[in-house]
């Protein structure tokens, strides 16, 4: 296995000068020689995007740190045919780390990967503070002399602004059509408003010890996002962000076909969101089936497991709306402590404009949660919710104040389910389930 220390290919790693092309060259030359390991070590190694080849292990040692660049033009937009850019989400088509249509593929090491994610965030103004669930936004984006100040996209023109169009990169590792992923022991932390990790149409992917530390303060700051993959197995992992900690989804627009979202595994982790703690499905997902979460502490959240399929807007189109009927069957949560939920440890809805085939089999055992509203399985009239079974549950029923700093106060877009909801539901069997109030 070759070794390539990317101080040999004239990296520097003082933090000031760029290091990219020099990183970048370690990696092709590792990939051009069959693969092995690029090696980060003694040094803050500040860089742009990194193209990751095949048979290539990104190895960023404990003294070391790749540093993300405070400069956007050294995020271009991805040009490929590989994928449908123009329905990349957030219509971000940038990252900083981006591997397409490789095989054993690594990132580990007991280093850390810093986006400087700050750089690139402004306080929200006083008056928009109560109105979000985040203090922060993104920077607002520089208008083009002469333009109109609108996105266009698939011909429907959206406002140019910060909360639609960034400039920091929407994704910070993005793996797609990829095949035997590994991501160990390394943290990432200070993501720039974006996505730590996109897993999309890929097989064979393992997270294990792996940390992300996002500021819960930044919107759309998600942890591991896993779209129309694989056999994907999540353990033993730290994850703290703002927006939804870990995500399954079935959303194919950006790939040339429909694919499943299938076989994931999320285990012994620890969870903290200010939005979802585990998300499944969203607007016009596809199939999404056969995934098991077992043995988490999920904190200070929105909702604890959020299966929320929204209502799709009524003109245009959302950035990562799909185009399929969703089913979302066999799911099985086990062994689950949720404590601090802004609203319901369990929220399953089906939105009246949204496209459904169905959510079916969905199995809770041994869920124990601490949260200001009750669990609510909302099915629609002409799509139930269907077979949903609770076994050795105990829902515990909090006040707003015993949340701390609940004043902040996470949005609402739903009735109070102070509670059990549970509507439109064929085949609800509780067994020693217990709702209660503290």
């Amino acid at each position: 296995m070759k070794n390539c220390f990317v101080k040999d290919y004239g990296a520097v790693g003082d933090g000031v000068a760029k290091d990219t092309a020099a990183v970048q060259a370690a990696v092709d030359d590792c990939g051009a020689h069959g693969g092995g390991r690029v090696i980060l070590t003694e040094g803050r190694f500040l860089t742009g995007t990194i193209r990751l080849r095949s048979g290539v292990e990104l190895r960023i040692e404990r003294d070391a740190v790749l540093l993300g660049s405070t400069d956007p033009a050294d995020f271009p937009d991805l040009e490929t045919d590989f994928w449908r850019t123009e329905y990349a989400p957030r219509f971000n088509k940038r990252c900083m780390i981006y591997a397409e249509g490789c095989e054993d593929v690594a990132v580990t090491g007991r280093g850390a990967i810093d986006c400087q994610g700050d750089a690139y965030m402004e306080p929200l103004p006083a008056e928009e503070t109560k109105k979000s669930l985040w203090p922060f936004r993104r920077k607002s984006h520089p208008v083009e002399p002469g333009g109109d100040g609108m996105v266009h996209y698939d011909y429907v023109p959206f406002p140019l602004s910060p909360d639609q169009v960034s400039l920091s990169p929407g994704r910070v590792a993005f793996f797609i059509g990829c095949r035997n992923v590994l991501v160990e022991d390394v943290t990432m932390r200070n993501q720039p408003a974006g996505w730590s990790y996109w897993i999309c149409d890929c097989e064979n992917v393992h997270f294990h010890r792996a940390q992300i530390l996002a500021s819960v303060d930044f919107p759309n700051n998600d942890g591991i996002h896993i779209n129309c993959s694989r056999n994907v197995t999540v353990s033993d992992c730290n994850i703290t962000c703002g927006d939804d900690g870990i995500v399954a989804r079935a959303y194919s627009l950006p790939l040339f076909r429909h694919a499943a979202c299938e076989k994931i595994a999320v285990s012994n982790c620890n969870i903290t969101s200010h939005s979802g703690g585990i998300r499944i499905g969203w607007y016009n997902d596809g199939v999404i089936r056969n995934c098991t979460f077992s043995n988490l502490n999920i904190t200070d959240s929105t909702c604890g497991i959020d299966i929320r399929l929204p209502d799709t807007p009524e003109t245009g189109r959302g950035s990562d709306q799909g185009d399929e009927h969703t089913l979302i069957e066999n799911l099985n949560f086990s062994d689950i402590m949720m404590d601090r939920v802004y609203y319901e440890p369990i929220f399953i809805r089906i939105g009246e404009r949204n496209l459904c085939e169905g959510i079916r089999n969905l199995y809770f055992s041994g869920i124990h949660s601490f949260s200001v509203h009750m669990p609510a399985v909302m099915g629609r009239g002409d799509c139930h919710v269907k077979n949903v079974y609770m076994a050795d549950c105990h829902f515990t029923q909090i006040a707003r104040g015993d949340i701390p700093q609940s004043e902040k106060g996470p949005y609402c877009d739903r009735d109070e389910t102070l509670s059990p909801c549970f509507r439109h539901v064929d085949n609800l069997a509780l067994s020693n389930t217990v709702f209660s109030v503290r």
